[in-house]
């Protein structure tokens, strides 16, 4: 495994790379975003461009891969979003930022795609889930890392935006230069929509609304340190308590999720969140360290939430049906995703800046019933016994991404079968 590591080096590098300007782009817009005086309305609308530029990317980008190949779109893309950052620097407006965030969302998610079907093709039974683990930890680094970069210099300056620019064209060099072929790329099959609600309900709902949630609290979270006034040392230490904290607690959130009802865990988990967004809306503004505190208690549970929900969404589905659910299922949390941010500035216009969590916590409040329900309502028997294993990804995850996780729930499904036979 260490082998097939060392020899994806390009690949995890150009990735860690764009991860970091990913990383220091969105903190340094949703700070600009601020000192720039953009409405909350506009804020909303700007930050929802990204989810948009993402979900249509996800739809179209497989069929351009398997037109051009994958080196071609890297390139494309990876330039693209290059230019695009140095954009929002010299064209300081709303309706221009969300364009540029729309092309920005698009070709993070074709980096995305094309770096997760590389490393699926490098994969074998063997190696697959120690790639996808070093790959977690490339991304959850580099993000928590590239929050940090916006200490260097003041945010109003071109300085970052041109880093930002600098780090995503570095990124192309080690891909480019790479001696490995392109894998051989197939498109990712999809359920309908209407199928996966049927096979899963809870997986569905669940899916949108963390959408819903992520979207804003990843999305947005510079804004609201920005608009109660915090330094941006202390946006930054924020920004990087809420990434760490939720990627430390996937794994043994996830391996608790084997041993007992799914549906149980996410609403104790829902319940969690909504108790540490209410003493955030209630004590946060006495002390950062506080703040801190609560933030890091919703990322440990808010994160992993996407994870079970894949997994409940597992223990539904035939051997077979696991890969293109779980591609489905990527698309529905993009479309709650896109929603996010629009909601989440429009409560901060009506109750300030700390309507930002009081948005999060109407989400939770309204799936948590549903959940109870169907708690009520589904199976009863050899619940524990019926569990897929667990099924970590990151929150980015593209449907190629997800096809790479699927894969390796597969194999642990198959040798699972084989050992009890």
């Amino acid at each position: 495994m260490f082998g097939t590591i060392v020899s994806s080096w390009a690949l995890f590098t150009g990735f860690g790379l764009i991860m970091l300007a990913h990383a220091l782009q969105g903190t340094l817009l949703n700070v600009n975003a601020v000192f720039f005086n953009f409405s909350d309305f506009e804020i909303g609308y700007v930050f929802s461009g990204y989810f948009i530029g993402y979900l249509f990317s996800s739809i179209q980008c497989p069929k351009l891969i398997k037109n051009v190949g994958h080196i071609r779109v890297f390139a494309a893309f990876a330039s693209l979003g290059s230019i695009a950052i140095l954009l929002h620097w010299i064209v300081i407006n709303p309706i221009a930022w969300l364009i540029f965030r729309m092309i920005t969302g698009f070709s993070f998610a074709a980096i995305y795609i094309v770096c997760e079907s590389w490393l699926n093709d490098r994969a074998d039974n063997k190696s697959r889930g120690q790639l996808i683990g070093f790959y977690m930890i490339v991304l959850y680094f580099s993000t928590s890392a590239g929050g940090m970069l916006v200490n260097l210099r003041a945010t109003t300056d071109a300085h970052l935006f041109i880093l930002t620019s600098l780090l995503i064209s570095l990124a192309l060099v080690p891909i480019l230069l790479t001696k490995k072929p392109a894998p051989d790329f197939s498109t990712p099959k999809f359920l309908s929509l209407k199928e996966l609600y049927s096979k899963s309900p809870m997986a569905f709902v669940g899916s949108f609304s963390i959408g819903m949630v992520y979207s804003a609290l990843f999305g947005l979270m510079g804004v609201f340190g920005a608009k109660i006034g915090l330094s941006i040392f202390q946006i930054s230490i924020l920004v990087f308590v809420n990434m760490f904290v939720g990627a430390i607690f996937q794994y043994p959130v996830g391996k608790i999720s084997d041993k007992y009802d799914r549906r149980t865990i996410l609403l104790s988990l829902n319940l969690i969140a909504i108790a540490s967004l209410i003493f955030i809306y209630l004590l946060g503004s006495l002390s950062f360290y506080l703040l801190l505190v609560f933030i890091g208690i919703h990322s440990a549970v808010s994160l992993p939430y996407y994870a079970v929900v894949i997994s409940h969404m597992n223990d539904f589905l035939e051997k077979d049906e696991i890969v293109s659910g779980s591609s489905t299922l990527t698309l529905v949390n993009a479309l709650g995703m896109v929603m996010g941010p629009m909601l989440a500035s429009g409560f901060m216009a009506y109750f300030g800046a700390y309507g930002y969590f009081l948005y999060m916590i109407v989400i939770y409040c309204l799936v948590a019933p549903y959940n109870f329900f169907r708690i009520r309502v589904g199976r009863t028997s050899n619940i524990y016994e019926e569990n897929t294993p667990s099924m970590i990804v990151p929150r980015t995850a593209s449907p190629v991404g997800m096809q790479l996780a699927s894969d390796q729930i597969i194999t642990k499904i198959e040798d699972d079968e084989e050992s009890s036979s």
